[in-house]
């Protein structure tokens, strides 16, 4: 029996070791294009050390807890499948289907899981359904900072993406200023180092209070730089954007705060 209950064990490791090599594959070859035109210097680094540091977890939880015993066939074979497929979103979309599958399979969204399934959806959302829906996006946000921006701005005037403040002075809000294209990733870093302290119950209202402060905080960057032009380049380019990089670090790491304050407690359930 006690043989036979230690080969159902291995077999159970192998599968999902199986599984997050295959998934890490998966995650290479959704950054290949991307990285191929950083090659070319068509486009930035496109390995963020959110991307990093969500890895490094996944692995990390993986390593600490190998104890499942069932079959990962199904959602190891989709990853193959979808690794043949030349095509970044539809290795994010593979990564996707098989971390769901991996779910119905185990009977509980593990860890490791949870991020694997984050990480497809926020690279799905940034390469894909946000670029087709960044029009109406951009659109509402716009309105929506030039009503909070408009008491102190008696001459803005708002058309579709652009903020008209002057003759000398207008901003157009593209979509790396989107508070809707940033909170995906900032919200992974949260859960990555949620995970990484131990923590396993999430409330989710937390999702919605970062949401919140990004978009507070967001409001009150286009704000200044509706000042003028000096401003702006502060801002967008100088000390204030790395102020803001950041914060958005800090909100990322905030985890670790409620470490400090639960005092050790690995199983705090956050209220």
């Amino acid at each position: 029996m006690n043989n036979k209950e230690d080969d159902k064990l291995w077999r159970g490791v192998f599968y999902d070791t199986s599984f997050i090599l295959l998934s890490l594959l998966t995650i290479a070859n959704g950054l290949t294009s991307s990285l191929v035109a950083w090659f070319n210097d068509f486009s930035q680094f496109p390995v963020s050390p959110i991307l990093i540091f969500t890895v490094f977890t996944i692995v990390f939880l993986h390593l600490t807890d190998i104890s499942t015993k069932k079959s990962l066939i199904l959602p190891c074979l989709v990853l193959v499948f979808f690794l043949m497929i030349p095509s970044s979103l539809a290795s994010w979309v593979g990564l996707l289907i098989a971390a769901i599958l991996y779910r119905l399979q185990v009977g509980r969204f593990e860890g490791k899981v949870v991020l694997l399934t984050m990480l497809a959806l926020s690279f799905i959302w940034k390469n894909c359904l946000f670029k087709i829906s960044s029009g109406f996006i951009l659109h509402a946000e716009t309105w929506f900072i030039g009503q909070l921006l408009s008491p102190f701005f008696s001459d803005l005037y708002i058309h579709k993406n652009h903020l008209l403040l002057s003759e000398d002075h207008n901003i157009s809000i593209g979509i790396g200023c989107s508070v809707f294209f940033n909170v995906s990733f900032v919200i992974l870093g949260w859960v990555s180092m949620f995970y990484l302290l131990g923590y396993t119950n999430i409330n989710t209202k937390w999702f919605l209070n970062i949401f919140l402060f990004l978009l507070l905080t967001n409001v009150i960057r286009i704000g200044l730089m509706s000042i003028d032009y000096q401003v702006y380049i502060w801002m967008h380019d100088g000390v204030g954007a790395n102020i803001y990089n950041i914060i958005l670090v800090i909100i990322s790491i905030s985890p670790i705060f409620l470490s400090l304050r639960s005092q050790g407690d690995k199983r705090c359930r956050i209220e």
